[in-house]
């Protein structure tokens, strides 16, 4: 293998790296803190994708355009999924009903999806660029596209503002201690309730943020829900529920694993996510011990 073809498949595999992350990163986000394992986070990615083609589609696809839905899409969504938390959510796990949880949340993914075939129809819609995102660069013979570079640098920010709110300010602290002992922190005059409600929006406008910076690599079709979903159910459990780390390693592992393996034999390449989870989950068991830690509090 040349050096040019290793730089080619190793940054294709970044790339779909951090897309595997940002659909993952809500879902893992609020199964961490709240417990509750949203199965509309497919869905949400899906809606941030179509929402994205709408913004553009108005604005146009330009700086303007694509920076407004970049930044619009995620923000309108997690509002309303902080409405959804008060109105809904909340008292189920109050109540700590896992099986409302689950009902409740395919439930929302049913509804998003439908709204949009209502809203869009079920055709496909595509996203253009504005045209300096559209170029490429050349590397030591390797030929690096320059949106592939901007999903990375995206990425490696929101990873590394996920972190600082985690571990670097009072609302990241608290939102650990409610990992622990909810009851502890209600006690101690923080209102978790609100808590709560930020973080599953937060969750949320990831998920959404994870469709818009996906739309433009392909079409936008009502198949994005279980093709954003699947994926990030399986980094989810590779790097382990709840933590973000272990998130953002088996996402990379993963993508980049998918690319060089798509270049050797293109039909095994879809089967990668799984095995690489058969792998991880086979050395835990071997291990006899979890290689990496459960809960958002512990990645550390």
């Amino acid at each position: 293998m040349s050096l040019a073809t290793f730089l080619d498949q190793l940054f294709a595999g970044l790339g779909l790296g951090f897309v595997l992350f940002f659909s993952a990163a809500g879902l893992n986000l609020v199964w961490g803190v709240l417990g509750v394992m949203n199965f509309a986070a497919g869905a949400v990615y899906m809606l941030g994708a179509y929402l994205a083609t709408s913004v553009i589609g108005r604005v146009g696809a330009s700086t303007l355009g694509w920076l407004l839905a970049l930044l619009l899409v995620p923000l309108l969504t997690a509002g309303a999924g902080g409405l959804v938390e008060v109105a809904l959510l909340r008292r189920t796990y109050r109540e700590r009903d896992e099986n409302q949880q689950f009902m409740l949340t395919l439930a929302l993914s049913y509804l998003i999806a439908g709204g949009i075939v209502l809203v869009y129809g079920s055709g496909f819609r595509s996203v253009s660029l504005p045209g300096w995102l559209s170029g490429s660069w050349q590397l030591l013979g390797a030929t690096l596209p320059v949106y592939t570079a901007v999903v990375v640098g995206i990425g490696v920010l929101v990873a590394g503002a996920i972190w600082g709110l985690l571990y670097g300010t009072r609302v990241g602290l608290l939102t650990r201690a409610a990992v622990d002992d909810r009851v502890m922190l209600s006690m101690l005059g923080v209102d978790v309730d609100l808590l709560h409600t930020g973080v599953f929006a937060f969750g949320i406008g990831l998920g959404a943020l994870g469709g818009v910076i996906d739309a433009p690599n392909g079409a936008v079709t009502t198949n994005l829900e279980t093709a954003a979903l699947v994926p990030a159910f399986i980094v989810v459990v590779t790097g382990g529920l709840g933590n973000m780390t272990g998130a953002l390693l088996a996402a990379v592992a993963i993508g980049v694993i998918e690319s060089f393996v798509t270049l050797q034999s293109p039909t095994l390449a879809p089967l990668t996510p799984y095995a690489v989870m058969t792998a991880v989950l086979f050395a835990r068991a071997a291990g006899g011990r979890r290689l990496l830690p459960d809960r958002v509090a512990a990645a550390r």
